[in-house]
């Protein structure tokens, strides 16, 4: 295995120990469930307690055909620009994983997030984290990290340890952008704050370590490679 390779592995499966850190708190939570944005791989579909009736889907006309094979219930709306058409407080639980840093208008997300949600409601939220501590090394070596997205058609630029590097990008199947929002941990936890919410649980899932990597993210979650907050309506 060559050097690039073995330093590029934890990187390669953090998407899926972001899924696990997320559904890892999504699982507690009960009532009706909306999800934004998830195309193909909803969380819904982890979460059999829940009835399909109250697993809702905010997405793309281009994403519907998965939902509606599931049975949730699917709106077809630009989540990031439109008035969601739900009902004042008529939610439980909104959750979003790997879409807020897409959305041009961060605060219209969060308006209608705490206008769909009930009084003591919670949001879990899941982004890249551009404080992660291997992402600032990156830059103190004059590598591009790979939240920070400069091209929707070419994958890695700036980045010589990405397999990709310089390759076009396939056509998406949902009308979207690269990462147009840079997180921070910090960032996402004033951002909620100023919008009414009250932080119960934050996790950075791995700082990109193999063995290590998730428990250290969970001591010190401003160094991971996401950022993951559970917060609730006040």
């Amino acid at each position: 295995m060559s050097l690039k390779s073995l330093l590029a592995r934890p990187f390669r499966s953090s998407g899926a120990t972001n899924r696990a850190v997320v559904l890892g708190f999504l699982r507690p939570l009960t009532g009706r469930i909306l999800e934004l944005g998830p195309a193909a791989v909803p969380f819904l579909d982890h979460l059999p307690g829940i009835a399909a009736d109250d697993k809702w889907v905010i997405e793309f006309p281009e994403a519907m055909a998965y939902c509606r094979a599931k049975g949730y219930r699917c709106l077809e709306q630009d989540l990031g620009r439109e008035r969601w058409n739900l009902d004042d407080g008529s939610v439980d639980v909104v959750v979003s994983s790997q879409v807020l840093e897409h959305i041009p208008d961060t605060d219209h997300i969060m308006l209608e997030t705490r206008r769909v949600l009930k009084p003591g409601g919670h949001v879990l939220v899941s982004v890249p984290n551009q404080t992660a501590l291997a992402y600032v090394v990156m830059m103190l070596l004059t590598i591009n990290p790979p939240m920070n997205m400069v091209s929707d058609y070419y994958h890695g630029l700036g980045n010589p340890f990405s397999s990709r590097r310089l390759l076009r990008s396939a056509p998406p199947a949902v009308k979207a952008h690269g990462h147009l929002r840079l997180f921070g941990m910090r960032a996402m936890l004033d951002l909620m704050k100023v919008y009414g919410f009250e932080i119960i649980r934050k996790h950075g899932v791995t700082w990109g370590l193999p063995l290590v990597g998730r428990a250290l993210a969970r001591v010190w979650p401003y160094y991971g490679l996401f950022t993951v907050v559970l917060a609730r309506k006040q």
